[in-house]
């Protein structure tokens, strides 16, 4: 498809304000504007709205003339404004432009704020308690004897050395020391959940026409 700077190295003689006319003779109008890829021509002469050819409908350019390689029957219902085809057309020649605006969005990051160690540290102290124990003694009682048992066997009469041994216990306190569960600890940890204000700068497109002319042509 023929570019704008190719339209005007192969006719350097084009330009907006020429007249434009079908290739038997029919005028259609002035050229308004030289767009890339396209030229329009104005409203009212032929036209009910404005309208565009691509340049390679252009059969040539003669000093003030633009001829159009078509002719007046093959554009004669163009010139009904209730013509269905310019529904199509419209669309075709309609320039959608975006308008974008930033938005703000909160994202939770969760990251570490600190660390709680937990740890055991065991300490010495003296305990003090009484235990009773038992203990043996030997007592030695004399009572004196009757004259009955005085009278000894004769085995018993021969005198004898020897000697009697009696144990003599105690009872001895052993410690011994066992671990015991005094208590325990559960450990675990809760989720809060609070509000917090968060502010950032958007960006924002608006729209802003220049010529009012221009903003009622069509644009392809």
């Amino acid at each position: 498809m023929l570019k704008k700077k190719q339209f005007l190295e192969k006719y350097p003689g084009a330009k907006e304000g020429l007249n434009a006319y079908t290739q038997d003779g029919e005028k259609l109008g002035k050229i308004i504007e030289l767009n890339d890829d396209y030229l329009t021509i104005e409203k009212g002469f032929f036209f009910p709205k404005d309208f565009t050819f691509r340049y390679d409908d252009v059969m040539e350019i003669k000093e003030s003339d633009c001829i159009i390689n078509q002719k007046q029957t093959e554009l004669s219902e163009w010139k009904e404004k209730d013509y269905k085809g310019w529904t199509d057309y419209e669309k075709t020649n309609e320039l959608t432009v975006p308008v974008k605006e930033e938005e703000l969005e909160a994202v939770k990051v969760a990251r570490q704020k600190g660390e709680v160690r937990v740890r055991k540290v065991v300490h010495t102290e003296m305990k003090n308690f009484t235990v009773p124990v038992s203990k043996e003694e030997v007592i030695v009682e004399r009572k004196p004897v009757s004259d009955e048992t005085q009278q000894l066997k004769p085995e018993d009469r021969e005198f004898k050395e020897g000697e009697t041994r009696i144990p003599v216990r105690e009872e001895e306190v052993e410690i011994r020391k066992r671990p015991k569960v005094k208590e325990e600890l559960k450990i675990h940890k809760e989720a809060h959940t609070e509000e917090k204000k968060v502010s950032g700068e958007v960006k924002k497109e608006d729209v802003k026409v220049e010529g009012e002319d221009k903003g009622k042509r069509k644009a392809a």
